[in-house]
Order: C-alpha cells, then structure tokens, then sequence
C-alpha cells in the first residue's frame, strides 16, 4: 500500500512541478521576456509534456521575436491536438498572411472536405476515447439485455446496444482512419529563409522554383538527405531534408 500512495504522491507532485514551470513560462512571456518563456516552454517538452496550450504559448512567443517558421510550426502542432481551437486558427492564419509566399490550394472534392471536415471535429484520441467509451457502455446494455426477463424491456436494451454499437464502430474507424492519413500525409514547414526545389535530389539537377521560410509541405518521398515534397498548389520538388521540420 506504501508504494501505491508514493506513486500518486510522486505523478501529483509532477504535475505540480510541470504546472509551475508552466506559471513561470507565462510570467517571463507576460513580461516581454519571449526568450526566457520559450526556454521554459522547451523545459516542459523536455520533460515529455505536451498540450495545445502549451503549443500555442510557444507559437506566441516565437512570433513575438518574429521567427514565423517556429510560430507557424508550433500552431500546427498545437492543432494535431485541438483541431477546432479558435485562438490558435486565428493565429496562424494571421501569421500566414505575413508570409512572403503565397500558395493556392487546389479544389477538392465536396463529399471529401466535408469528411475531414467531420474528422477535424475532435481529435485522433478524442475518437479512439469516446469509441472505447461507447463500447463500454454497449457492453453494460447487452449485459443487461440478457438479464431482463420483461420482453419490451429486453427490446429496448437490445435497440440501444445496437445503437452505441454502431456509434462506437463509427468512432474508432474516424479516428483509426484519421491516424493513418496522418501518418501517411506527413507535413513539415520550411525553416530555411530561402530553398530551391530541384528536379532531383542532387545539387547538380535544375532548380524550378524557390520559396521562403514558413510555408507548410507535404512529403512524399525520403532519399538519403532529401525529400520529396509537395505544395497545396499541386507542385513539388526535391529539398534538403535538414531545410524543412516535420510536424508531427
């Protein structure tokens, strides 16, 4: 029993020690010191915290000392876990319209934006928590659905098992699905001030365009120490891998 309440002692006092490193990060931001902020700010990381808060402080911060490319990439990680924060989305696209590149998205089809857009509703845990919750539940019907003797009884707890089941299906697969496009549509933002995006991915292939720090690339393909990447717009190119960072 001692080493189950020094377990709790031990994760509450870390919580504790996270959440005043947290205060003081705020404090030197609140006093316009950005650089301090940030470093306590990547003392949580260190010690393995991660939140949308926690994110979007350091995407304030960072734009604070006008370093766009670390502002744009912490809103995007601080939305992989709060798709629908209002502040952080305002944010980056007011971030977004100060950089010097501005890139078209090209149309998508309806039926699909209205998925993702489904999707984007909670987020990959949120999914997989409420699909487990619901399962949960449709267990605890179905078990009473056996126990009861009363024929519209049984009928409804059948009806309503029957419904959390297929919500928690619903859940699981939006959220597994939601992983695995994820996973296989890795984003990075360009952190270079200027890149070229060559033909190849050697020094020696041409050059077909250039863009600048803060734009947001999906990567399609690693070789060695380049990676293939892809624009909004449809275009892509072979960039140096240490030239971009990945949001994940």
């Amino acid at each position: 029993m001692r080493h189950v309440v020094f377990f709790i002692l031990f994760i509450n006092l870390s919580f504790s020690q996270q959440n005043d490193i947290f205060i003081v990060a705020n404090e030197k931001y609140n006093s316009s010191d950005f650089v301090g902020s940030i470093e306590k700010y990547n003392e949580l990381l260190i010690k393995g915290f991660h939140s949308p808060e926690l994110y979007f402080n350091l995407g304030n911060a960072y734009y604070k000392l006008d370093s766009l490319a670390n502002s744009i990439y912490y809103y995007e990680k601080a939305l992989k876990l709060d798709p629908n924060d209002i502040d952080t989305l305002n944010n980056l696209a007011y971030t977004q319209n100060m950089l010097i590149d501005k890139i078209d998205v090209l149309p998508s089809n309806q039926l699909s934006n209205i998925l993702i857009n489904i999707s984007n509703f909670l987020s990959i845990n949120q999914w997989l928590s409420f699909g487990i919750i619901s399962i949960y539940i449709f267990l605890i019907l179905f078990i009473f659905y056996f126990l009861k003797r009363d024929s519209n009884s049984k009928k409804n707890y059948f009806t309503f098992s029957s419904i959390l089941f297929c919500i928690s299906i619903v859940f699981i697969v939006t959220g597994v699905t939601k992983f695995e496009n994820q996973k296989s549509n890795t984003e990075a933002i360009i952190f270079d001030k200027k890149i070229d995006f060559r033909t190849e991915p050697n020094y020696r292939s041409d050059v077909q365009f250039n863009l600048h720090e803060g734009t947001k690339v999906k990567l399609k393909e690693e070789l060695g120490d380049w990676v293939l990447v892809e624009l909004s717009n449809g275009a892509s190119g072979w960039v140096e891998l240490n030239s971009i960072k990945k949001i994940d």
